[in-house]
């Protein structure tokens, strides 16, 4: 019989020991009630459990990993597991999930391996399953709130959601977005319950080196706004990368040494944050409604950021859109999709409207003007907030008020309450005191006016294909009597702008042409409101029918503007002629049936309808102007109109006639057109009478101007040579008015460039066949001037009107009217090319006026180009610039193509040629080039000016390889012509330098430096007056070329400085993804190596460029500004050589050919002659001290700056050899050791000349220190101890400003400034380095 055991149960109910097949069937049941029993394991059996895990385990069996890794395993299971893992090629879902799961949760030891995993994890998410995906990036976001490489974590969850190289999840598009849409949720709900996961997340996307975002990293940062605290940094990183991708969009199309691939990567980044942000726009339904306050605020940042965003590149920005229309787009997007958040909009619309500035409302009233175009039934709803804003209408700003008008103007159609609340606020305003007020609240008055008759218009359209004729003949009637009566009803408180300032009056009449020219049946009514206003400046009986002297009145001996009568004039003229044109003519008492009655017909009988009296009255001014406009009786005219003797009044006489004969050209020329009963010779020589006595009205004006000046005392600088203008002119507001009239339609204006054009050819063939009338020259000379002029001023304004929001309507039709009267403006300027090769000829000598012929025959010249530059600019904006180029090659005489022979023009554009498209590009440039090296060989700057922008202009549409020929041929112009003008010369070298393509460019520039140097060289007493390599470099043009080299070597540096941060963030990118993903730099790499070559080559070029004026003697300006550039270029080259050093714990790569070249051609060309020059400079300094001591305080602020920042260079440049074990200052010469000590003022005195030995010895640039002291020994004294006291604070100074990562050396500095108080070479600390 046996005996029980008293301890514990029989040995037939103990449990038997684990195993690890026990262990792992527990776990694959449970693997939580697994975890107890492995201690109980032996450490064999462990590390067999470890060694049997691998990526095709199931998942609980994984999840036993950080347990077994507890138990503290041997190294070398541990390793094995892991290994297994990540050599694994693919990884299925669910062993992603696990491993993500369990990577928070392993011991410390075992933490180094998290990296490797992570960067496993990310590289396999395009594989995983997509309902996998959501859990998977919520066990990440744990794993980052750990925390645990959260920026690793996050920067990987971006690239994937963004579809960064192509990675996109496995599932359709629908189920994309709920995947999408779950893990942003996870998102939100992490940086809610751990904050600093948004600072991550922001620091993720700054770290961006491609600088593009997302569609998914703009909604991550968007959820991210919510959280307050967060706001501004999510919401500046989307502006930022909204102005960042343009801004580098910009300077890459500028940049021409950058590689095209990385031009092209910059657009295509700038196209990626676009569509990232309107994206999310579209994305914000359905579930991400949250995001909606965000889009909003990001919105209005982008119309604040648009100040300045466009430039003169926009010209070929291939579809890329300003930050502005960016912003736009979006928030016009979200008030058409989101109900909730347009009453935000508004509210913000407002509110900015009423604090911002004028200049930053213009965008946000182009966003409520594209709103209320594109949505003006949903604005309905927001009438309350604009009449809010209406409100205000007389506090803002003119062109803040005026727009806000325009914008509300489409509503009034839908909103009656809403037009006359508009009528409200404009009464109130006519009795503000400010004009501008006033000016914005007649054109306000006008524009409802010409809105009202839009409005009718349209709606009467459809009535008239009624087959009923009563109805078709009864509704154009209701129109015209509503329409009216609104005219009718704002009438009193137009009346009231004729009592105000001439600037108002001038605003009105054009006003009420424009309405009359909208709705032609209120010219009767607009005529009426005009006659008696006009019988105030006119007397039908009198001898002179005008009343001109009262339009002036003099106040505290100024003469002020009463009337515009020209513009008065003008006005009439163009009613008259707008209803004579007219198709619907309309009754006399029409306005009369509309309140029920009619007129009686005795009130009727004997009266002139106001058309007549003003036909009349036109008709006597005409006539009085065709008896006493000669020249024998312009005085008396001065004496019958009774103006006053005085001579101010006598001046704006003088100025108010020309315009009023203006009006009687455009009159006479309209008669032209119309084909009147009037002869056609009769009306031509009224027009020439008529611009003859405009002409001679002119020299009076600038004769009485300058009697005006003499008398006031003050004959030295009044007038201006170029514009003819008096610089304090007594009457500059009536020349304001007499600049922005216009007075003449576009068809008038036709008809007088085709009376001009006939007159020119028979002008020629006198010529030809006998020599010409005097009287006929000059008529035809002075009408060919006044056509141009008037021309002119009408394609700028055409040019104004452009620029503003027009509809696509009006912009073609301005166009075309531009278009039509460049036909006769063409052929005018071949008239005058071919007249201008003539006068090389004989033609000077033959005329009687040789010199004053000569000049007027440029100033035509220079007019028609103008005139033709501004037809191409036109022409170029609406992208039809073929049509001009075609008019000039059709209007060419037939021996075009001798003539360009004869000036031996070369041409070896072969593509050019035979693309028949191109041919008329290359035609048009040859002729310029043509008129380009005559107008330099006959010194006509002027001209030489406007045919320098039209090549920039037609060489911009160019390929650069075809504007690299134009540059070649320029830059042969500067080698043959010899030009004395310093702006000619500049324009010349400026227009060849910026069409050559890089590096031709700044190798053009250093050669041509080069020949500056030897004109200009320090210390040559044999300087020549003209290079023989380059004939536009001599005596006259050397100051104004080292100007511009010095401007494009400034240019050059803007570019490397843009050009050096993108490199930065490409190598901050690469060390801190590298650890990530393996793969994600590749395509980085590449371009990192494409611009780090293209940086070094363009900075080799500067290095060439700045090494010439080295050998210079500047000027104290230049030498200034060249002490600066230097500075400046040598912090650059620091940078760049900082870059190079990789941080600590990566491996560092040996520097590339590109940069050892750069390092030593630095060196050897410009560090040591740099020394030179600044020795050079103070010894000038000592020379003429008492003299410029201005000068020599500005310079000594410079030096120290720029040899801080040349040892700061060298200091890198010794870092990086030391860590590359490359010798990268072989070739340069050290210069002395710059450590100064100061001594109390009292010992100044007695040590003055070991004061100023030492500064002199500062600057050597010998490389024993011991030499440089003896050598400084002799040099003269420089400066006393105040200003050395003052130089060691600039260099104290020069030292705070630095990028130096050495802080022992600046207060080893520092410390030695201090205790000392005079500045001496410190041999002790020469002798102690030494050692």
């Amino acid at each position: 019989m046996s005996a029980a055991t008293p301890d514990g149960p029989p040995s037939s109910q103990r449990p038997p020991p684990p195993t690890v097949e026990s262990v792992l069937q527990m776990a694959s049941r449970d693997p939580s009630a697994a975890v107890p029993l492995l201690p109980a394991l032996p450490p064999d059996a462990l590390a067999d459990l470890l060694y049997s895990l691998s990526a095709a385990s199931p998942p609980n069996h994984l999840s036993l990993l950080p347990a077994l890794l507890s138990l503290s395993p041997t190294s070398a299971a541990a390793s094995a597991a892991f290994s297994s893992l990540l050599n694994a090629p693919s990884w299925p879902s669910p062993t992603l999930l696990a491993v993500a799961s369990l990577l928070r949760d392993l011991p410390a030891p075992f933490r180094s391996n998290v990296p490797d995993c992570l960067a496993k994890i990310l590289s396999l998410l395009p594989r995983a399953e997509a309902q996998d995906l959501p859990a998977l990036a919520y066990q990440l976001l744990l794993l980052a709130s750990k925390p645990l490489h959260p920026r690793a974590v996050l920067a990987g969850l971006l690239r994937f959601f963004g579809g960064h190289h192509g990675a996109r999840m496995r599932a359709p598009p629908s189920i994309a977005r709920q995947v999408e849409g779950t893990v942003l949720m996870h998102i939100a709900f992490a940086v809610k319950q751990d904050p600093a996961l948004a600072r991550e997340i922001v620091a993720a996307v700054k770290a961006d080196a491609v600088g593009a975002l997302n569609g998914f990293a703009v909604a991550v940062l968007l959820s991210v706004a919510r959280v307050r605290r967060f706001n501004d940094g999510a919401v500046g990183v989307l502006r930022d990368a909204a102005t960042t991708s343009r801004r580098d969009y910009q300077m890459s199309r500028r940049c021409k040494w950058l590689p095209d691939r990385l031009k092209e990567e910059c657009a295509k980044a700038t196209h990626s944050v676009e569509k990232a942000l309107l994206k999310a726009v579209d994305d914000s339904i359905g579930g991400r409604e949250h995001v909606v306050p965000s889009i909003v605020q990001v919105g209005f940042l982008l119309l604040e950021a648009s100040d300045g965003d466009r430039g003169e590149e926009d010209g070929s920005d291939e579809g890329v859109m300003s930050t502005e229309e960016v912003g736009v787009n979006m928030l016009k997007s979200l008030f058409e999709i989101h109900q909730m958040a347009r009453t935000e909009i508004i509210e913000q619309c407002k509110f900015r409207i009423l604090s911002a500035k004028p200049q930053q409302s213009a965008p946000v009233l182009r966003l409520i003007g594209c709103l209320v175009q594109s949505h003006p039934f949903p604005m309905l709803e927001y009438v309350a907030h604009l009449k809010e804003l209406l409100d205000f209408f007389a506090f803002m700003n003119d062109k803040v008020s005026t727009g806000l008008i325009n914008c509300s103007l489409p509503l009034t159609k839908f909103n009656h309450d809403l037009k006359d609340y508009i009528i409200l606020v404009v009464r109130k305003a006519m009795f503000k005191r400010e004009d501008a007020v006033r000016i914005a609240a007649t054109n306000a008055i006008v524009e409802l006016i010409v809105t009202e008759s839009k409005y009718r218009k349209n709606d009467a359209n459809p009535f008239q294909d009624s087959s009923s004729q009563a109805s078709s003949s009864q509704q154009p009637e209701i129109h015209r009597e509503v329409c009216g009566d609104l005219f009718q009803e704002l009438s009193g408180l137009l009346r009231r702008c004729l009592s105000q300032q001439a600037s108002v009056k001038e605003a009105l009449y054009k006003g009420l042409i424009r309405i009359v020219t909208f709705d032609p049946v209120v010219a009767d009514n607009v005529l009426d409101f005009l006659w008696p206003h006009f019988l105030n400046y006119y007397a039908e009986d009198a001898e002179c029918p005008l009343k001109i002297n009262s339009c002036f009145k003099v106040e505290s001996a100024t003469v002020c503007i009463v009337e515009p009568l020209d513009c008065l004039l003008s006005c009439v003229s163009c009613i008259l002629r707008v209803q004579q044109n007219s198709k619907c003519p309309r009754p006399r008492d029409a306005y009369w049936k509309c309140f029920g009655f009619a007129p009686s017909q005795d009130n009727e009988v004997g009266r002139s309808s106001s058309r007549d009296l003003f036909v009349r009255a036109l008709s006597n001014i005409q006539k009085y102007l065709r008896k006493c406009l000669t020249e024998d009786q312009r005085e008396q005219t001065q004496e019958a109109g009774s103006v006053s003797s005085t001579l101010e009044m006598a001046h704006c006489y003088n100025i108010a006639m020309p315009g009023i004969i203006e009006v009687f050209v455009d009159f006479a020329a309209s008669k032209l057109e119309e084909g009147a009963d009037e002869p056609k010779e009769k009306l031509e020589k009224e027009i020439l009478e008529l611009v003859d006595a405009h002409s001679g009205f002119e020299k009076k004006t600038s004769k009485s101007r300058e009697k005006i000046v003499r008398r006031r005392g003050d004959p030295s600088g009044s007038i201006d040579k170029q514009t003819n203008e008096s610089k304090e002119n007594p009457n500059a507001s009536w020349l304001k008015l007499h600049e922005k009239k216009g007075k003449f339609v576009n068809s008038s204006l036709y008809e007088l460039a085709v009376m001009c054009v006939k007159h020119c050819d028979a002008d020629k063939y006198d010529k030809c066949s006998q020599r010409p009338s005097q009287s006929k020259f000059y008529q035809c000379s002075t009408l060919l001037s006044f056509v141009l002029k008037a021309c002119l001023e009408m394609f700028k304004s055409h040019t104004a009107k452009q620029s503003e929001p027009t509809i696509g309507n009006l912009r073609t039709m301005l166009y075309e009217d531009v278009k039509r009267l460049g036909q006769p403006i063409v052929k005018l300027v071949w008239w005058l090319i071919l007249d201008s090769k003539q006068e090389n000829g004989g033609f000077k000598k033959n005329m009687t006026q040789g010199t004053r012929t000569v000049q007027n025959k440029r100033d035509q010249l220079y007019l028609a180009l103008r005139c033709f530059k501004e037809l191409f600019k036109q022409s170029v904006s609406e992208d039809r610039s073929s049509d001009i180029i075609d008019l000039l090659i059709s209007s060419a005489p037939s021996n075009i193509e001798d003539i360009m022979k004869a000036d031996q023009l070369p041409d070896n554009d072969a593509t050019m040629t035979e693309d028949p498209e191109k041919r008329g590009a290359r035609v048009f440039l040859n002729i310029l080039k043509m008129l380009y090296a005559r107008a330099l060989s006959q010194s006509l700057l002027l001209e030489s000016e406007a045919l320098t922008e039209l090549i920039f202009g037609i060489s911009r549409k160019l390929h650069p390889e075809q504007r690299h020929l134009i540059g070649h041929w320029a830059a042969g112009l500067c080698r043959q012509k010899t030009v004395q003008s310093p702006s000619a010369a500049q324009a010349v070298v400026k227009l060849a330098v910026d069409l050559m393509t890089a590096p031709d460019d700044m190798i053009l520039v250093h050669e041509m430096t080069t020949e500056l140097k030897k004109l200009i060289a320090s210390g040559d007493e044999d300087s020549r007056d003209s290079s023989e390599a380059f004939l536009i470099v001599n005596i006259k043009t050397k100051n104004s070329l080292a100007a511009l080299f010095l401007h494009m070597v400034e240019s050059s540096l803007i570019e490397l400085d843009w050009g050096l941060g993108k490199l930065k963030a490409m190598l901050m990118s690469g060390y801190g993804s590298s650890n990530v993903d393996d793969d994600q730099p590749a395509e980085e790499r590449i371009q990192k190596v494409y611009l780090e070559e293209a940086l070094y080559s363009r900075s080799t070029s500067v290095v060439h460029v700045l090494s010439s004026f080295t050998h210079m003697s500047l000027k104290d300006s230049q030498a200034e500004q060249f002490l600066k550039l230097t500075a400046k270029f040598y912090k650059l080259l620091a940078r760049m050589s900082k870059s190079q050093i990789a941080p600590k714990g990566y491996r560092q790569f040996i520097p590339g050919l590109k940069f050892q070249k750069l390092a030593e051609v630095t060196c050897r060309m410009l560090t040591a002659p740099l020394y030179d020059f600044v020795c050079s400079l103070q010894e000038n300094q000592q020379a003429y001290k008492k003299v410029v001591l201005a000068r020599i305080k500005r310079e000594s602020k410079c030096i120290p700056d720029l040899i801080f920042q040349v040892e700061d260079y060298e200091k890198y440049l010794i870092q990086l050899s030391k860590l590359t074990k490359v010798n990268l200052l072989r070739h340069a010469k050290r210069s002395v050791v710059r450590d100064f000590r100061i001594q109390p003022k009292d010992k100044a005195g007695g040590e003055e000349c070991e004061g100023d030995t030492t500064t002199a010895g500062a600057a050597s640039p010998e490389s024993d220190p011991n030499e440089g002291v003896e050598d400084s020994a002799d040099a003269p004294a420089e400066t006393n101890a105040d200003e050395d006291l003052q130089a060691s604070a600039q260099c104290d100074d020069a030292v705070k400003d630095s990028e130096s990562d050495e802080e022992e050396e600046i207060l080893t500095r520092r410390k030695r400034s201090k205790t000392n108080q005079i500045v001496q070479d410190s041999e002790s600390d020469q002798e102690a380095e030494g050692e």
